[in-house]
């Protein structure tokens, strides 16, 4: 008779970026099917308090959306996953050609508040948001976001403050931006390249970014299978299902 083994259960604690957030429970879904003995747990918080929550101990893994230049404490061991990039969105009344870098810098310094009669209203994600981290490090430089700005906790709310108000530009990570939510806003192409999944995967979209799996130290047992199959080809397939999925007409 064939020996059949039964595995022990176990269970494994995921924190994820509010960017990376559904895509972390598509492949915990995912996972779970393969490894029915395996449960994983997703929380999802904004990036840097997903760190607090990897340093704390409180999970096995992160999926982070931003790495902190100077945390404090051990380094942590990460690896990047995915590109992941920052969509600027419009509402449909808000007319703003293609955009240059520099022009996008202006708006959101507050220094550009008209366009072509009208009124534009900053929409920005809240402090500690690893997609805002990013878009101040790829836009911003060294100048803050205008004091003006409407602060949405979420990517959900930047699109629905975006859709529901004219002349209103945010901006907002491409993995969050639905299909259904292109009939809401406009995407706009910055240096005259949208952000699709080609332009992203080959960098020719400026606004792109690293999203990285993390851990406080390299993953062992349950928590390492987990990471090997995030990182080989069983993962890369179901992120990039993911992807076409919501990726649309971008």
């Amino acid at each position: 008779r064939p020996l059949t083994v039964t595995r022990e259960p176990v269970a494994v604690r995921v924190v994820a970026a509010e960017s990376a957030g559904p895509l972390a429970e598509e492949l915990a879904a995912a996972y779970e099917m393969a490894h029915p003995w395996v449960t994983v747990e997703v929380v999802v918080v904004n990036s840097s308090e997903a760190e607090v929550v990897l340093r704390e101990g409180a999970a096995d893994l992160a999926f982070l959306s931003w790495r902190q230049a100077d945390p404090g404490g051990p380094v942590l061991w990460s690896t990047p996953f995915r590109r992941d990039a920052i969509a600027v969105v419009l509402h449909p009344s808000t007319r703003l050609p293609g955009s240059s870098l520099g022009l996008l810098q202006e708006v959101f310094r507050g220094r550009v508040q008209e366009w072509e009669e009208t009124v534009l209203i900053v929409v920005s994600r809240e402090e500690g948001s690893g997609t805002r981290a990013a878009f101040e490090s790829g836009v911003m430089g060294y100048h803050p976001i205008t004091l003006n700005a409407v602060v949405m906790p979420s990517s959900r709310a930047v699109v629905d403050t975006v859709s529901g108000t004219p002349g209103a530009i945010g901006y907002v990570s491409t993995l969050r931006l639905l299909p259904e939510d292109l009939e809401k806003v406009v995407v706009l192409r910055v240096e005259g390249v949208l952000p699709a999944p080609e332009s992203i995967a080959d960098g020719s979209y400026s606004l792109a970014r690293q999203l990285y799996v993390a851990g406080l130290s390299e993953p062992e047992g349950a928590v390492r299978d987990l990471a090997q199959w995030l990182l080989g080809p069983e993962g890369q397939a179901v992120t990039a299902r993911f992807e076409s999925a919501t990726s649309g007409r971008r």
